[in-house]
């Protein structure tokens, strides 16, 4: 895993958490803005950096996280923001409650279990997508389930992917999202978890009740006519206001 920090040093420490094939490099670019209030703690998920080794599992990513903390800041930071698989590694986070991660925010995080079929045929198309730089109809239509239109498919989504994965990193990382199931320790963690999604995400909706039958401490909030990912993308600024008054916000 390759750690990335960013801000003065004299800032609250905060982990902010990639998406599925999201380069580590386009979170920066779209949180950058926070730098300013916060030191940036940005990981890059193995397998999905220029020179790294495959991916190996969520539960081993969450380790060397935990670990970093731990020798860097003591097991204990001021808050974490994770941006959809984003927010599934903050769920593994803190079903191990290892380390103190403040206020947490998952935005379109997706813990629904799709099984290996989906994960299967996911893996398969984004291989294709990689060697021949096309994208398969099929993959409108996945998109479209979470909200969102072919040109997000072919513009600001595509711009943000890291494209130089091995296929067996592909493989290990969606076969292990979305068959992914959320376990019950989760409950045993008390830190305060706010959930955000858009109107059009079916499955964040569905994820957020599923993670609702054991979070002790939450809050929900669904944003009206938004699909997966197009408050961060598409409204920046405003996404990472709205970061920084849910971090302070007591």
């Amino acid at each position: 895993m390759l750690f990335n920090e960013f801000g003065s040093r004299e800032n609250p420490p905060i982990l902010l958490l990639h998406g599925m094939m999201q380069d580590w490099r386009s979170e920066y670019e779209l949180l950058k803005p926070l730098e300013e209030h916060y030191r940036l703690i940005i990981p890059a998920q193995d397998g999905f950096y220029d020179g790294s080794a495959d991916f190996t599992s969520f539960a081993d990513q969450a380790r060397q996280i935990e670990a970093y903390i731990r020798l860097h800041y003591s097991g204990s930071i001021h808050g974490a923001y994770g941006a959809s698989q984003g927010g599934l590694m903050l769920t593994e986070l803190l079903t191990r409650n290892n380390i103190n991660l403040g206020t947490v925010i998952m935005d379109g995080c997706y813990v629904a279990h799709q099984g290996k079929i989906s994960g299967w045929v996911t893996y398969k198309m984004f291989c294709k997508i990689k060697s021949t730089g096309k994208l398969p109809w099929v993959m409108n239509l996945m998109m479209a389930l979470m909200g969102n239109s072919k040109e997000d498919v072919t513009g600001s989504f595509m711009d943000a992917m890291y494209m130089n994965a091995s296929d067996e990193t592909i493989r290990r990382n969606f076969m292990q999202n979305y068959t992914y199931r959320t376990r019950p320790e989760i409950a045993q963690n008390e830190t305060m978890v706010h959930l955000w999604c858009g109107s059009k995400e079916p499955y964040a909706i569905k994820s957020h009740n599923i993670l609702k039958k054991y979070l002790k401490n939450y809050n929900e909030e669904i944003m009206d006519g938004f699909g997966h990912g197009e408050f961060l993308i598409k409204h920046t600024a405003a996404c990472c206001q709205k970061i920084r008054s849910t971090f302070e916000t007591k």
